[in-house]
């Protein structure tokens, strides 16, 4: 049998320094672990590294699914017992995007580049993904950079859209922040980005043809209620762990 590594919701684990060399002893001892923990345990995970991807048959022969991978990584799991509780995988993927202001009154925006056979759409806020491990507050501000070349300060949260229709299947939170900028000549982004321009807010707002998302937006920045970035003190191990925004303004 494998030994079994509890966790604190009734699982057991078995990881990469347990498989045996054969395949045929992995199967076996799986299978009479299962047969022995079933009354103890909920779960089993079972993590396999990509150098051991010859086990994968043996695991779902024996009923376990695939739940979540890394690029090295691949985790399986299957239910102990019937009523067991099966957490999921991440389910979102996070996005960011920018209203950049200038302290001349323009707005930062960006054109995309259309795909082959598409003509180019209308102007909208800069943004992308969330890298993992990446704060929000970082992430927006990479990718102002990395689209349009200017070096943008954070100032606060405006708003979050969600929607069931992200990359794999997935949902997506896309996280939307003001910035500050000093109003220099942009350089868009060779492999994304067609344009990247400094635009009049009230004529962009005053635009029959503009993304009515984005004037929203763009009408959030300027005039509603935003949340500030705050540290509270005692609060995880170091402040640069986490994020906390509230419409407390720091000074509260």
């Amino acid at each position: 049998m494998f030994e079994a590594l509890v966790n604190p919701y009734g699982g057991c684990f078995i990881g990469p320094d347990q498989l045996p060399v054969s395949a045929a002893e992995f199967s076996d001892r799986l299978a009479q672990s299962i047969v022995a923990w079933q009354s103890d345990y909920r779960l089993c995970w079972l993590e396999l590294p990509a150098s051991r991807a010859d086990l994968v048959p043996y695991a779902v022969a024996l009923g376990f699914e695939f739940h979540h991978c890394q690029p090295g990584m691949l985790m399986l799991v299957k239910k102990l017992q019937a009523n067991a509780y099966l957490p999921l995988a991440a389910t979102h993927s996070i996005g960011v995007g920018a209203v950049v202001l200038s302290p001349e009154g323009r707005v930062l925006l960006v054109q995309e580049k259309p795909l082959p056979g598409k003509t180019a759409g209308y102007f909208k806020l800069p943004g992308g993904m969330v890298d993992a491990k990446e704060h929000l507050a970082d992430a927006v501000v990479r990718e102002v950079r990395e689209e349009t070349g200017i070096e943008a300060r954070f100032d606060s949260m405006l708003a979050l859209r969600h929607h069931h229709q992200g990359q794999f299947g997935a949902s997506n939170i896309y996280f939307v922040c003001r910035l500050h900028a000093d109003e220099k000549t942009p350089v868009a982004d060779v492999n994304e980005i067609l344009q990247a321009r400094w635009f009049d807010v009230d004529a962009y707002l005053q635009d029959d043809n503009a993304n009515p998302y984005n004037k929203l937006l763009l009408k959030t920045a300027l005039n509603g209620v935003v949340l500030y970035p705050h540290k509270v003190a005692g609060y995880m191990q170091s402040p640069e762990a986490y994020e906390i925004f509230s419409a407390l303004t720091p000074q509260s």
